[in-house]
């Protein structure tokens, strides 16, 4: 009998192991490209409230009103954003300080909060907040307000928001 050369292979149980192994190693990297894709989004959301948030910072300060609070819709990357800004009772040296919280539709909680602080009115000569001159030197003028209301916030339905006000944001 003529002998056969035993041929250099693989078992079928090394190549079960082998694809175990593969299958595990590949689930890892599913799961961390799926963290990393859910990361990404929120910290793309939270970028974009915070641009929102702080355009209507900026709007408040070149605004001559400066309402004790205001909201609106506004879409920004493709989402709608509900946005709530809101004045503290008091105002310290010419300025009002704003919270401006930025919703993610259908989100409960905001993603961001950005509190400003706003001059009551610029100055003409430079274009700064107006400072009272009947405070001593070295002591702040301040002022108390009425206090408004520290309810949960209640985000409006879709209908109720005026759409004729387009909001300047770039997409």
């Amino acid at each position: 009998m003529k002998h056969m050369p035993k041929t250099a292979g693989f078992t079928l149980l090394e190549i079960l192991i082998a694809l175990a192994i593969l299958a595990i190693l590949m689930i890892g990297l599913i799961k961390i490209a799926s963290d990393n894709t859910r990361n990404l989004w929120h910290v793309e959301n939270k970028t974009l409230a915070a641009v929102i948030a702080a355009n209507h910072a900026t709007q408040l300060r070149l605004s001559g009103e400066k309402p004790e609070q205001d909201d609106g819709w506004e879409t920004q990357g493709g989402r709608r954003w509900y946005w709530q800004a809101r004045r503290n009772v008091t105002m310290t040296l010419g300025l009002w300080q704003y919270q401006i919280r930025v919703y993610l539709e259908g989100d409960k909680e905001p993603y961001t909060t950005l509190t400003s602080l706003v001059p009551v009115s610029p100055s003409p000569a430079t274009n700064g907040p107006a400072v009272e001159q009947n405070a001593p030197a070295g002591e702040a003028a301040e002022e108390t307000v009425d206090e408004p209301d520290n309810n949960p916030v209640e985000l409006p339905d879709e209908q109720a928001v005026d759409e004729a006000e387009p909001q300047q944001g770039n997409e």
